[in-house]
């Protein structure tokens, strides 16, 4: 007899972590975690309620690698949102998943978005509504790079370095 599968929500996080990073979120199926855990589909409900729970295991996943990155990203906030692109552009297929959809917050582990919401808005001068400011732009920035919506000639990095000015000098009048 084939030594069992050892499954957990480790386990399951990891590998969907894995297939959303490769194929997106739409090829996240049940089935398709099953099989790639090598276990059926069935067996997952062991361990988790539904693929919403799934989901945020992929969120918190997602955010926390964020969330270290960002700590670690540097001291200004230059720093900071040079990292937020570059997290973004790395992951094209997460990003997505834990910045666009709805974020499963009652899924989450405790504590979790607060902590990242604190970096984020500590990188903002402290203001939530800058914070908030802030975000949809770099957001709206992220989403047209992603979805290829420029032209191809368009200079990104030029038009980054303007965002930040734009940011820094917004916070900075708000002090």
């Amino acid at each position: 007899m084939p030594p069992r599968k050892i499954v957990n929500r480790q386990a399951i996080c990891s590998v969907a972590m894995q297939i959303v990073a490769t194929n997106g979120v739409d090829a996240l199926s049940m089935r398709t975690l099953a099989s790639t855990l090598g276990i059926k589909a069935p067996s997952l409900y062991d361990h988790v309620k539904n693929r919403d729970e799934i989901i945020a295991l992929v969120q918190g996943a997602g955010l926390l690698d964020f969330g270290k990155g960002f700590a670690d990203a540097g001291a200004t906030t230059r720093d900071k949102i040079l990292f937020y692109r570059q997290w973004a552009l790395s992951n094209p297929n997460l990003y997505p998943v834990v910045f666009q959809q709805r974020l499963q917050r009652e899924l989450l582990p405790e504590g979790l978005e607060e902590k990242v919401l604190r970096l984020v808005v500590e990188a903002a001068g402290g203001s939530h509504v800058q914070a908030r400011a802030m975000w949809a732009q770099l957001h709206g920035l992220v989403d047209l790079e992603l979805q290829g919506r420029l032209p191809t000639d368009a200079d990104m990095t030029a038009t980054w370095q303007q965002a930040i000015v734009g940011i820094e000098a917004a916070i900075k009048a708000s002090q």
